[in-house]
């Protein structure tokens, strides 16, 4: 008997929200109390160096931001860690880059050197492979930066979120400053 009384109850509840509550409309009830937040997402510096907004990088791929958004470091080292955790996605066969999905589903490259990929993976050393679960800080590629250097290489480095369909970046509060290995470079959410 209680609960035919309670659904009737809740039936006419939900009919006089639905008529008189603009919230109830737009999504806001008390329903969406029990809601899964969607919590800010932060993706951390793989490396210590100087970071500069994505449109500032001198290759128009990254600058026109047709991979996606981001930012890119100018490195102060040449070990390079995981900025999320999660699954390397992909390897670049000229191991200068590579892709991780993190476990909230962002898809990201990290991209050492705007010209590194001419060198073929010379001065390169992959310490992942694909598939591999990797967590915030795992050492996963060494480069060798005193060779890129001597040749003028420039370093200038992306880290791009990839799949903007579904995230979007909300802060990049690294921008103009210098990090170390882990920090915060940007923080994105669930579109």
């Amino acid at each position: 008997m209680f609960g035919v009384i309670f659904e009737q109850w809740a039936f006419f509840a939900l009919e006089e929200i639905h008529s008189e509550s603009k919230s109830y409309r737009t999504g806001e009830n008390m329903f969406n109390l029990f809601a899964k937040k969607k919590t800010p997402l932060e993706v951390r510096a793989p490396f210590a160096g100087r970071v500069i907004d994505i449109t500032e990088v001198k290759d128009d791929v990254f600058a026109q931001m047709m991979m996606g958004d981001g930012v890119a470091i100018i490195p102060d080292e040449g070990s390079i860690y995981a900025p999320v955790d999660g699954t390397v996605s992909a390897l670049a066969v000229q191991l200068h880059a590579l892709g991780i999905t993190s476990n909230d589903g962002m898809e990201l490259i990290v991209h050492y050197g705007i010209d590194t990929v001419k060198y073929q993976g010379e001065g390169f050393e992959m310490l992942v492979k694909e598939g591999q679960k990797v967590s915030v800080g795992d050492l996963i590629l060494k480069a060798d930066m005193d060779r890129f250097t001597a040749d003028h290489v420039d370093l200038t480095s992306p880290i791009v979120l990839i799949n903007s369909d579904g995230y979007e970046i909300v802060e990049k509060p690294s921008l103009g400053k210098t990090v170390s290995a882990g920090d915060v470079l940007y923080v994105v959410k669930k579109k």
